[in-house]
């Protein structure tokens, strides 16, 4: 039977010390993600979101639910320039390979079309997620990226609200 402490059994199950864990648990942009994220996959991507259905979904939204992505263009225009960096991309992919992501890099982000920009930045959302999940990274480096996960928390806002409009 799991501990009834919540932070104590969650530092057990990421193996990190309950510090780390009370710090993330008091830190608004970590929480306000983690519940984004439940939304957007219950909302957007019924109900579980794999990598490979990602571009299939964003097509739906963008084509047939009519979302714009002009609204999300400053944080698509800055994970697109952050993910120039060779070495910042790997630390986002983590070891793995997203096919459709690196080309949507090799252009310059004005020319991606609306659904490509919604693709690129919902494959970010979900890059940040896995690392969060599944991923080696630590509790302090998730603070790290705050920044980034703010905006990640800003697409997953505006998704969510358009579907729910739809």
């Amino acid at each position: 039977m799991p501990s009834s402490d919540f932070d104590s059994w969650f530092a057990d199950y990421l193996s990190q010390s309950q510090d780390e864990i009370k710090r993330l648990l008091r830190d608004k942009a970590a929480v306000r993600f983690l519940i984004a994220w439940s939304l957007l996959e219950t909302s957007c991507f019924h109900g579980f979101a794999k990598g490979r259905e990602l571009k299939r979904h964003c097509r739906r939204i963008v084509e047939k639910e009519g979302f714009s992505p002009q609204p999300l263009m400053p944080i698509v225009k800055h994970f697109h320039d952050r993910y120039q960096d060779n070495k910042r991309y790997l630390n986002l992919m983590h070891g793995n390979r997203h096919p459709d992501m690196k080309p949507l890099l090799d252009r310059p982000v004005d020319s991606l079309s609306d659904v490509e920009q919604v693709h690129f930045a919902v494959s970010v959302v979900y890059r940040y997620r896995n690392n969060i999940f599944h991923g080696s990274k630590g509790v302090t480096s998730w603070l790290a990226y705050k920044p980034q996960i703010n905006r990640c928390t800003q697409v997953m806002q505006a998704l969510i609200s358009h579907t729910a409009q739809v």
